[in-house]
């Protein structure tokens, strides 16, 4: 990795999750965690009153999460297996932030109905007034617009408030993307 990659994901997944609005005490999903660049570091910033459900359906990712969760003494974190398209099991209205990151394409949900069954997951999860965070990628290599999905998103049920381009490690290199904050009416 060059030393620009290696300095952004010292520090660059916890400045991305302030600047999405988490702080101390906060409930956090990161829904398709991977190996926890950003759950890690959501641990972090909700301290020892807060809480982050990892969750993916990778049983390796998850260990990996673990794995460095237990590393740096943080014991606010749990790591969640769920199928691919299957129930987060997570009880209704509890969360206040919830991370979807390199997920809502159709590499992981090439079906509508499948993006809907995880958005309306997340909206049940999500309390009044919550925020759910969106980095979306990969849409035009499967003929997607944002377009599209935002409007999928706002269908759901959320009301898009700020739309954003940092640049983060993705893929292995530094690009711009494009992030999306909304929030649940409430």
């Amino acid at each position: 990795m060059t030393d620009k990659i290696d300095k952004w994901l010292r520090s660059g997944p916890e400045a991305v999750l302030r600047k999405v609005g988490l702080r101390e005490g906060n409930r956090v999903v990161d829904f398709g965690c991977k190996q926890g660049r950003y759950a890690i570091p959501a641990a972090r910033i909700v301290g020892d009153s807060g809480w982050v459900h990892a969750v993916d359906k990778d049983k390796q990712g998850l260990r990996e999460v673990k794995r460095q969760a237990d590393k740096e003494g943080l014991r606010n974190i749990d790591t969640v297996h769920v199928a691919q398209y299957g129930t987060i099991p997570i009880r209704a209205g509890t969360i206040d932030v919830i991370l979807l990151y390199d997920v809502l394409h159709g590499g992981y949900f090439p079906e509508k109905a499948q993006r809907d069954n995880l958005l309306r997951q997340v909206h049940r999860c999500l309390r009044p007034g919550g925020v759910l965070s969106c980095c979306l990628t990969h849409l035009r290599q499967f003929g997607w617009t944002y377009k599209k999905i935002l409007a999928e998103i706002t269908d759901a049920g959320f009301r898009l408030r700020r739309r954003s381009r940092p640049t983060l490690v993705h893929d292995g290199k530094l690009v711009r993307v494009h992030f999306f904050r909304f929030t649940k009416p409430g």
